[in-house]
């Protein structure tokens, strides 16, 4: 008996460590100028064709074409591509309701490189792409060789915008006004336009619908309604259409009480707007406490991927001036403010609340425009900068004393930043 479990145990060793037989190996490439790269992985986007090169070897390390089997005559080689969803299933992601399988063709000069352009009409989300490669004998069927490759990708639309929104909330992209209603496990309800509409989440737990956003009276546009942790919802929205991206800015203010609520833009396009927190307090002229928001001027500080929205690198200093002569300048924050409230010394809230993404093939995505949300107290003024260097900005206080609990600011590197463009 033991000696039977003994051989039993071998031979399981064995078989772990022997090599696969009729295991064909697969790599990709997507040419870069077709889709989107990023971080965390390839995106597709939807109407775009997004060109895959794939180079496939047999089990023997040769090129997996029909000349590396012992009858090339009756070897049938067959490549295809699938897309699969998060229970594994293949699904259709052209719009025409019917499962969807690519096929790629064999490269003229090149044996076992393999080609096939992948145009998609999806919902907007992460996908399995799959890639199989199979010979068989063409008189019997019988599997020569045979590969498998999943691959992590995402679908995308060129145009997507992130709001933040607490119940209650409402807000206007492109031509569809929104009210969140109610948001919980089980749901969402919203008034779209004048219709009241309630969305359940799907087997997956992804709450979203189609929407109209250019007033053209079809929903071809995408919204996605999510809950997040620190407690506002997180709306999306995908389109094809760039006038969902606001012609101009705008900011918007509103009084409350002694409190000022307003939103403004920080990034523009490729233009950058500090803003600056005024002290206008009575007793100003002895201490003032003046708040500088400065938005990061390098470009992949706003690059963001796979529908995520997390990025927009802003700084915020303080400085304290005593008689409008000697001041101290204090870093109280630095980093993504989009999707998270942050508090300033319990005196003013800084909450990132709106952007837009611009598809930039070759590249990745960039926050084309942010929009900041700030609650703070009517003694304040703001003021608005498109400063270049540290000199275009209002500062009090002649005199800058050392700051002797923490780094000090490099206001040239806030102001002047480093390289903005990207290629």
């Amino acid at each position: 008996m033991r000696r039977g479990l003994a051989l039993f145990g071998i031979l399981a060793i064995l078989l772990a460590i022997l090599p696969t037989v009729n295991a064909a190996t697969i790599s990709y490439n997507f040419d870069p100028e077709t889709i989107l790269p990023t971080e965390w992985g390839d995106e597709i986007v939807n109407g775009h064709p997004a060109n895959l090169t794939l180079t496939i070897l047999t089990n023997t390390s040769q090129p997996f074409t029909a000349s590396s089997f012992p009858d090339p005559a009756n070897t049938s080689i067959s490549v295809t591509v699938q897309f699969l969803d998060s229970l594994g299933l293949a699904v259709d992601v052209t719009g025409d309701g019917v499962e969807d399988t690519f096929t790629a063709t064999e490269n003229a000069t090149n044996p076992g490189v393999y080609e096939v352009s992948i145009t998609t009409n999806a919902r907007p989300g992460e996908y399995t792409m799959r890639i199989h490669a199979i010979a068989t004998d063409a008189n019997t069927g019988e599997v020569l060789d045979e590969g498998t490759l999943d691959v992590q990708v995402y679908i995308s639309e060129p145009y997507w915008a992130t709001c933040w929104a607490d119940e209650g909330d409402k807000l206007q992209i492109g031509s569809l006004s929104i009210e969140l209603d109610t948001l919980n496990d089980r749901g969402a309800v919203l008034v779209l336009g004048s219709n009241l509409v309630t969305l359940s989440p799907d087997d997956s737990g992804i709450i979203c619908t189609q929407v109209d956003l250019d007033g053209d009276g079809v929903a071809t546009d995408w919204m996605f309604v999510k809950r997040t942790e620190d407690g506002p919802a997180e709306i999306k929205f995908y389109s094809r259409n760039e006038s969902i991206i606001p012609v101009e800015p705008g900011d918007t203010i509103k009084v409350s009480g002694d409190k000022v609520i307003r939103e403004a833009w920080l990034k523009n396009n490729r233009q950058f707007r500090q803003i600056i927190l005024w002290d206008q307090s009575p007793f100003a002229w002895i201490k003032a406490v003046d708040y500088y928001i400065i938005p990061s001027k390098n470009i992949r500080d706003w690059k963001e991927g796979w529908g995520r929205g997390y990025s927009g690198k802003v700084t915020v200093i303080k400085r304290t001036t005593w008689f409008g002569l000697f001041a101290r300048d204090e870093k109280v924050f630095e980093g993504n403010i989009f999707g998270r409230n942050v508090k300033i010394d319990d005196t003013w809230d800084l909450f990132g609340r709106w952007f837009w993404n611009k598809a930039r093939f070759g590249w990745g995505w960039e926050v084309y425009r942010g929009i900041a949300r700030m609650i703070y107290p009517s003694s304040y003024e703001l003021k608005f900068r498109n400063a270049a260097i540290p000199a275009e900005l209002d500062f009090r206080g002649k005199i800058t004393l050392p700051n002797l609990f923490g780094e000090s600011v490099d206001w040239n590197a806030l102001i002047i930043g480093e390289n903005t463009t990207a290629s």
